[in-house]
């Protein structure tokens, strides 16, 4: 389970620290076009390419994220030409 999310530097968040905290099993994420919710989905589904965010998992175990976001449909669903 994800115990927190910082994102810094990373699309519309800024060099200041931004930080989800006491997340739950289950969580919902809403907000306008631009607030960064799909920046959000896309550091739990690859971390390793936001070398300056970083997510916390409970008791240290991190565990295989499923993001079922924008990206996910453009790979799995979208056919190709």
């Amino acid at each position: 389970m994800i115990k927190s999310i910082t994102i810094v530097s990373t699309a519309s968040f800024g060099p200041i620290p931004e930080q989800l905290n006491e997340l739950s099993q289950f969580n919902y994420l809403f907000g306008s076009n631009g607030s960064g919710k799909t920046t959000i989905s896309r550091v739990i589904a690859d971390e390793a390419s936001y070398p300056t965010c970083n997510v916390t998992w409970k008791d240290g175990i991190q565990l295989q994220p499923l993001v079922y976001n924008h990206d996910f449909v453009e790979r799995n669903f979208n056919q190709s030409d």
